[in-house]
């Protein structure tokens, strides 16, 4: 379902995701984080996050598994 997703908000104009992930749980510093998908790569499986805070991180691209692990680790400080 979430493949499904990533898909319909890379390919519907007007459609888009933001997600609330763990920076910790893809390797960056810090935790929870907003940051919306900015495209889809079907060959390597992989999401591109256009981060916002683009000081820290440029945009990059994510395992599509990773990033699904990342959404749904827990932040105890949140």
């Amino acid at each position: 379902m979430f493949k499904t997703a990533v898909i319909a908000t890379t390919r519907i104009q007007g459609l888009m995701a933001v997600c609330n992930y763990s920076r910790k749980a893809l390797g960056q510093t810090g935790d929870g984080h907003f940051s919306p998908i900015g495209g889809y790569e079907a060959e390597a499986d992989r999401v591109l996050m256009l981060d916002v805070a683009r000081f820290k991180y440029p945009a990059h691209w994510v395992n599509r598994d990773e990033l699904f692990n990342a959404l749904v680790s827990i932040d105890s400080d949140t």
